[in-house]
């Protein structure tokens, strides 16, 4: 094959490859978690954007990761819930390999949340767990605190 057609033809398929990847990803749905909580089956494994106060926040230290040799601890571990007018469901952060990750909302904070919704079979009931893996937080409104 000419050395010439070969790279034109390399650099149209890394064009295409590049429109594709560089496509939007659709806007996760906004809901109230009463709204997620009564239609949570057709939910499962997408994401969705629900506006909540935290509750109950639980973070952790760093843990060990195990995803490569240039990533040895996840920062900003942390479960927690949110919740609105219409009910409240569990968070988790899964964390990250860098520090910046440990800046996450405090009991009180009025958070902006996009999660991948995970609808889960609980154990010998027919009730179902829905658990929100974090995708993104915007705090919105931080809850006020005693200064120190």
């Amino acid at each position: 094959m000419n050395p010439l057609l070969r790279n034109r033809s390399l650099l149209w398929v890394v064009s295409l490859l590049s429109f594709c990847l560089a496509e939007p990803s659709p806007a996760a749905e906004q809901l109230t978690i009463g709204q997620l909580q009564k239609d949570h089956a057709s939910h499962h494994m997408q994401s969705v954007t629900v506006v909540g106060q935290v509750r109950s926040m639980r973070t952790f230290p760093p843990l060990p990761s195990f995803r490569s040799k240039q990533c040895t601890l996840l920062y900003g571990v942390a479960q927690f819930e949110l919740g609105d007018d219409s009910g409240t469901f569990p968070v988790e952060t899964l964390g990250s390999c860098f520090v910046a990750a440990t800046t996450l909302p405090g009991n009180g904070d009025t958070i902006e949340l996009t999660a991948q919704i995970r609808v889960i079979p609980s154990d010998g009931r027919t009730e179902r767990v829905i658990k929100a893996i974090a995708q993104n937080i915007v705090i919105l409104k931080p809850a006020s605190r005693p200064v120190q």
